[in-house]
């Protein structure tokens, strides 16, 4: 199936369970609430959400939760579908959407933040929401919040004991930031939505996957890869958006209570990524697999990489508004400024 086709139908199904249509608001209030991905921890934050909308709203609105894959989305098409309305609340991944809006993608950049910078990286990410904020318009969709997925490390199905061990590697990546990053180091990127990725795996279509350490637990990747190897690329980010469309119907009383929701989300979901990463490794070296640390003699490439490659393309992408807004939030953080 084309991915023009899978879109066409996804737009259909969507549209078939819009729960916020005409007359909608005279009645209980139903949001569909769309996540990544069920297996993955963060599934927890949407479970939470579930149960705190009814409570703060007197029971007048909830959230059906459904995921990306239960609709035959990969979660890179997400901003069409929030400006055409036809889902009301959803996980955004700026890494994901960097297609259509690469300029809320700047702070998830991979190179800038190391394993033991988790505290710095979070501080980033939350500052990074004034972006989010100004660029609502670009996203189709009203920022409520982020979480975060935990650090994100290479799995691969070989070992990589210098970074001349990524050459010709095909890895799969989401984002043209990553592309970016692991073509740089000598790697072939292949994107690829997180549900297609296991067996590709299994298969060989792929040799190493990034994500995070638990997300890679969670949907077993210690099953077809042996090696985590921790290449700097920190956390990253999910924005919690609900579509203008649905937000502009919304009752005042409503509209606060997501507000109050998506700023203890924020606090909640970044939480669960630092421990969850620490979880991650633990589970999958009881599975088995090898976690293969960021060496010493890589900060020089992967700074190179980072700088002569991966942030320059990014501003090509972003404009001249992306370059202000990253030296403005992002270089006293990570110690330079965009080109």
């Amino acid at each position: 199936m084309t991915r023009s086709l899978r879109l066409a139908l996804a737009f259909a199904l969507l549209a078939a369970l819009a729960p916020l249509g005409a007359g909608a608001l005279a009645a209980d209030i139903k949001l569909k609430g769309v996540s990544n991905s069920r297996p993955q921890v963060q599934f927890k934050m949407w479970e939470w959400m579930a149960a705190e909308l009814p409570k703060r709203t007197g029971g007048k609105a909830e959230i059906e939760l459904t995921s990306l894959p239960e609709l035959g989305l990969t979660g890179f098409e997400l901003v069409r579908v929030m400006r055409a309305g036809l889902v009301d609340i959803a996980d955004v991944l700026p890494t994901y959407v960097s297609g259509d809006v690469p300029l809320i993608e700047g702070v998830d950049l991979p190179g800038f933040f190391s394993f033991d910078e988790f505290d710095k990286s979070r501080q980033a990410h939350v500052a990074w929401h004034k972006v989010m904020k100004a660029n609502e318009g670009k996203l189709g969709g009203v920022f409520l919040g982020s979480y975060g997925y935990a650090y994100q490390v290479l799995f691969s199905r070989k070992p990589i004991s210098s970074l001349a061990d990524m050459k010709g590697l095909k890895v799969r990546v989401f984002g043209a930031a990553q592309t970016d990053f692991v073509r740089a180091l000598g790697a072939e990127p292949v994107s690829l939505a997180v549900a297609e990725v296991y067996s590709a795996l299994e298969r060989g279509t792929v040799d190493a996957a990034i994500t995070g350490t638990i997300a890679g637990f969670n949907l077993k990747w210690f099953e077809v890869t042996k090696y985590m190897v921790d290449l700097q690329m920190g956390p990253v980010m999910i924005g919690l958006v609900a579509s203008k469309r649905t937000w502009d119907r919304l009752p005042a009383d409503v509209q606060k209570a997501l507000h109050g929701i998506g700023g203890e989300l924020t606090q909640r979901g970044w939480d669960l990524a630092k421990t969850s990463t620490a979880e991650g490794i633990a589970g999958n070296k009881q599975k088995g697999m090898t976690w293969m640390p960021f060496k010493p003699e890589w900060k020089g490439p992967i700074r190179d990489a980072v700088q002569k490659i991966v942030l320059p393309n990014w501003v090509k992408r972003a404009g001249p508004d992306g370059k202000t807004a990253f030296n403005e939030v992002l270089a006293p953080a990570v110690g330079y400024p965009a080109p």
